[in-house]
């Protein structure tokens, strides 16, 4: 019984900190698109070159919210199993395939 406390602890603790991280990577997300728009907008080639840099990384930052969201849904859904039970009857499932 302690081990699936721990568990559910352990998965609350990695679903709150995916949260944290998926807020920190939308954020930084929203501010490279913000250089970007406001270095394109000086119409200096090495400015739109920094500006296209930016784009990118609001596009990998973007990328990465979207994996910490869907890794917040899987690490629910697996706490959710827990709470009604049915860990153990997929590992026993798994057992006997």
């Amino acid at each position: 019984m302690e081990n699936v406390k721990d568990l559910k602890h352990t998965l609350s603790y990695i679903h709150s900190e995916l949260n944290r991280i998926e807020t920190m990577a939308g954020t930084l997300s929203s501010i490279e698109r913000e250089h970007y728009n406001k270095l394109t907008n000086f119409g200096h080639r090495e400015l739109v070159d920094i500006a296209v840099e930016e784009q990118n990384a609001a596009r990998q930052l973007g990328s990465i919210k979207q994996m910490c969201s869907a890794m917040a849904q899987k690490v629910e859904g697996i706490k959710n199993a827990i709470d009604r039970g049915e860990l153990g009857e997929s590992a026993n499932r798994a057992e006997i395939h």
